[in-house]
């Protein structure tokens, strides 16, 4: 009997967001177009029995496209509606003054008292649009920090996913400050202290395997730090399927009870992220979905965020 669980985050999102979203004269367009593709993807996680957690930002909480397909697999039980908020273009809109070298703001540049309203804007958005109260989140560009997780469970959300283990961003910066340190953590959930009603599960992040790691410090010695840090995601890239299938076989044998796998919305869409830029690459991606839900679905049992979150509650 399987009793390892196979979780599918989507951070749910506009067109390739990779770009810098705001400029002097403010917000950027953004566009919604990846809404559209979305559908195959359900359809392939339904193939397999999975249940994918679709992590939703404003613009996708707003895409009447979107809506109207999440609405019905929400109806029959295939997926969860979380969220996903990009604190710079969530209202309410606040201007942190503009800094040439800045990308786009970490959540706790803002004033408390804004970021707080920025929450509550998107906790009610999904529940209007999508009929259910959100329980499962993700920080935008995965930052997080503990008033941050304090609101969260005042407002009724019970799951965490923004903790990247072995992973620090300190090294990206937002609109003027650098980012969270997570190299302590371990790909494994755990309660968070002082929340003990919100559960973080952090995405699968792994070493690299070690011949890898020997062959790179071969090649590039006086690159070896860098290389004994780098770390391996349960997220497709389309050259990586080597590696997945790797992270799948060392979980196996872990006692680590579920894998998270994770993906952007606009990565299902030809040109919607700088990694798959045409069709071609889409199907590439999903040839390495099709070999990667196989052999996990051999091992795992598909859940929903909020549903892993039950049945850890349920040991404790």
């Amino acid at each position: 009997m399987k009793k390892k669980v196979f979780l599918i985050t989507i951070d749910t999102e506009g067109d390739n967001l990779w770009e810098r979203a705001t400029t002097k004269k403010g917000l950027r367009k953004i566009t919604t177009n990846n809404a559209a593709y979305i559908e195959r993807f359900q359809n392939l996680c339904n193939k397999f029995d999975f249940y994918p957690t679709y992590l939703v930002n404003y613009e996708m909480g707003i895409s009447t496209v979107f809506q109207g397909s999440a609405c019905e697999w929400i109806q029959d039980n295939r997926c969860e509606i979380g969220m996903h908020m990009h604190a710079w273009n969530t209202p309410p809109i606040y201007r942190l003054p503009y800094c040439y070298k800045g990308h786009n703001p970490y959540a706790g540049e803002y004033p408390k008292d804004i970021l707080l309203e920025k929450l509550k804007t998107m906790t009610e958005l999904i529940y209007r649009n999508f009929k259910i109260a959100p329980e499962s989140h993700r920080g935008g560009r995965w930052y997080i920090d503990k008033w941050y997780i304090e609101k969260l469970g005042e407002l009724g959300y019970k799951v965490d996913c923004s903790i990247t283990p072995g992973v620090s961003w300190e090294s990206s910066i937002g609109n003027n400050c650098s980012g969270p340190d997570y190299k302590k953590y371990k790909p494994e959930a755990f309660l968070i202290d002082g929340e003990k009603n919100i559960l973080e599960i952090p995405p699968t992040i792994i070493k690299s395997p070690m011949k890898g790691i020997i062959k790179n410090i071969m090649k590039e010695p006086y690159n070896y730090e860098s290389i004994l840090r780098k770390k391996i995601w349960l997220r497709p890239d389309g050259s990586n399927r080597k590696d997945l299938l790797y992270i799948v076989d060392k979980m196996i044998k872990s006692d680590c009870d579920y894998l998270e796998f994770m993906l952007h919305s606009s990565e299902l869409m030809p040109g919607g992220s700088p990694i798959f830029k045409d069709s071609y690459s889409i199907e590439n991606l999903y040839e390495d979905l099709e070999v990667l839900f196989q052999k996990i679905a051999s091992h795992y049992i598909g859940s929903t965020l909020k549903n892993y979150y039950q049945k850890y509650m349920n040991k404790v």
